[in-house]
């Protein structure tokens, strides 16, 4: 779901965002910090989050390195792994 000013809604449970912060612990670039900020936020605050799409390529990219460490490439996904992904396509594809 898109918003006003471009940015999408991606609905999040609070366990898929823990998941997502524990892949990333460690900020290296400050739009990395931001995205952090804002799932924390969302930790605090239930509900859909807000993201830009580059947010949103951020945390795929997370989401890939998460699954290559494990997995060896990728190929295979936990349901809470494939349902963050799901959730993160869609958005990328409705825009």
């Amino acid at each position: 779901m898109s918003t006003a000013w471009g940015g999408m809604i991606v609905s999040l449970t609070h366990r898929e965002i823990e998941l997502v912060l524990g892949w990333k612990e460690v900020a290296f670039w400050p739009d990395e910090e931001r995205v952090m900020r804002k799932l924390r936020r969302a930790l605090e605050i239930p509900g859909p989050v807000e993201f830009s799409r580059f947010q949103i390529q951020v945390i795929q990219t997370w989401v890939e390195e998460q699954v290559e460490g494990h997995y060896g490439g990728g190929a295979v996904l936990n349901p809470e792994e494939q349902s963050i992904i799901k959730k993160l396509r869609a958005a990328l594809e409705e825009n």
